[in-house]
């Protein structure tokens, strides 16, 4: 495997494609986050000593936040609680400024707001043997009984800061700072490769 991807350079995205033997498909990796599936991220961040009321006030609003390593969902937003009164929130089909304004509208003034939809590579992963690939890699223990759905964790996989969750009980979802990705990515094919991966929404390279 550790010629599979030596015709790529190590600062591009791997290409969408199937790697590994051919039939095969045990993990599968599609980008969330594409100019046909727009997917916005912003950055919540609780004004010193307003935690507490800032949950009330999100709560409120229709999203349930949870401070804590959580993922939570409500009013058609995604949050994930990255550190102590932080949190990464997504929407599908908004753009960064028109959910930096809703949530500064939720937040009544609580809250730091910042566009992050261009910082990340929002990556979903499933697969039988998904699970298998990941733990070649992250130091979190992702055994069923330990890390559930809704569970989140903000850690480092080969040299690398993700953060990630379990959506439910068959896919992960990375965020992948932009300037990683490529190296994300790079250790993720070589990892599933054995498993057959097939990944989507990179690009055909």
């Amino acid at each position: 495997m550790s010629d599979l991807l030596e015709h790529i350079a190590p600062t591009r995205l791997v290409p969408e494609g199937h790697y590994g033997p051919e039939g095969a498909t045990g993990v599968s990796a599609r980008a969330a986050n594409t100019s046909a599936s727009p997917l916005a991220a912003a950055t919540l961040v609780a004004r010193k000593g307003a935690t507490g009321r800032l949950i009330v006030a999100c709560a409120a609003a229709g999203l349930p936040l949870a401070d804590a390593p959580r993922s939570s969902g409500g009013a058609g937003l995604e949050a994930v609680g990255t550190g102590p009164g932080r949190w990464l929130v997504l929407a599908e089909g908004m753009s960064g400024p028109d959910l930096v304004a809703r949530l500064a509208g939720m937040a009544q003034g609580l809250a730091a707001i910042t566009d992050q939809s261009d910082a990340h590579l929002i990556l979903d992963i499933c697969g039988e043997r998904a699970r298998a690939a990941l733990e070649k890699g992250v130091t979190v223990d992702l055994e069923p009984t330990v890390f559930r759905a809704g569970d989140a964790a903000t850690t480092v996989v080969s040299h690398v800061g993700v953060t990630f969750w379990q959506r439910d009980g068959a896919t992960y979802r990375f965020a992948v700072g932009r300037s990683f990705a490529p190296a994300f990515l790079r250790w993720l094919t070589v990892s599933a490769a054995e498993f057959g991966f097939a990944l989507a929404g990179t690009g055909r390279g």
